[in-house]
């Protein structure tokens, strides 16, 4: 399964953040361990199962762009971030791996 997959890590306090939910070349939903203050920016790495290299990791710059509280899980957060900045190469490996994977793309 995608979700299970796709890690995200916050590259300032090197710390995991959370899991990817859906993913496009202008941005993803993560299933968050914490709140974010909404607007705030990030830079993150994305481990993601790719079709045809295995598990890649890509850098983005994100902006959080909304946030709400998981009913059946009360410690997670589902959060709406913007890919603001990524490598060409980067973001042709997010969307192979969104259209492999069934993601919105």
């Amino acid at each position: 399964m995608f979700v299970a997959l796709a890690k995200v890590r916050d590259l300032a306090s090197n710390t995991d953040i959370g899991y990817i939910g859906n993913i496009s070349t202008g941005g993803f939903m993560l299933f968050a361990n914490r709140e974010f203050p909404y607007r705030s920016r990030r830079l993150v790495s994305l481990s993601l199962p790719h079709p045809t290299r295995g598990m890649v990791t890509v850098q983005a710059g994100i902006r959080i762009a909304w946030q709400t509280k998981d009913a059946q899980k009360p410690r997670q957060q589902s959060t709406g971030c913007q890919i603001l900045a990524v490598e060409p190469a980067d973001r042709l490996a997010l969307l192979q791996s969104a259209m492999a994977y069934g993601m919105a793309a």
